[in-house]
């Protein structure tokens, strides 16, 4: 369970998997995907204006962008479009925990991702640099893990949305 003894502070080191296996050649940072529900306006009488209503369970597209240093490696396992790419992010992140005094622990950061590939950015090629490639991926599962704990799981294929262990469609598809 998630503690109130600490206060999470940075990022100290972390890794990422391609089917499991750590991938070489990746740039020194990665931005996570936006995780935005799909909405629709609601107005009408009684409602003063207008609301951005979001559907509970239906998501926007969801892109991870992966860079690489150079088109080597673990770049190019991951363009095969008739495959889905199966992604995985573990970091160590670094807390303060006021228990002790201000001495620090680590809690582990999983974060898995699946899809396909949608776009390849080839870089460019330059002397002396990186190429800075972009394999640009459609998102369609993501979970996010925090010391073994999942905060956020979204299977866009199966109808599933949990957030910290609630089932937030269990209503949904007991309906349909």
């Amino acid at each position: 369970m998630i503690s109130d003894n600490y206060i999470p502070e940075k990022i100290n080191e972390y890794n990422a998997y391609l089917d499991g296996v750590k991938m070489i050649g990746v740039a020194a940072s990665h931005t996570l995907p936006e995780v935005n529900m799909q909405t629709s306006t609601v107005s009408g009488m009684g409602v003063n204006g207008e609301i951005d209503s979001p559907t509970l369970g239906q998501f926007e597209s969801m892109e991870q962008e992966i860079q690489f240093n150079t088109l080597y490696s673990s770049a190019v396992n991951a363009l095969n479009p008739l495959n889905a790419v199966n992604l995985t992010f573990r970091a160590a992140q670094q807390v303060m925990d006021k228990s002790t005094g201000g001495g620090y622990a680590f809690k582990s950061l999983r974060i898995v991702e699946m899809g396909r590939v949608k776009k390849v950015k080839l870089g460019k090629i330059e002397k002396s640099n990186s190429m800075e490639a972009i394999v640009t991926l459609e998102l369609t599962y993501i979970l996010v893990e925090v010391d073994g704990e999942v905060i956020m799981e979204i299977d866009k294929l199966n109808q599933v949305y949990n957030i910290n262990g609630v089932d937030m469609l269990a209503e949904v598809r007991g309906m349909t």
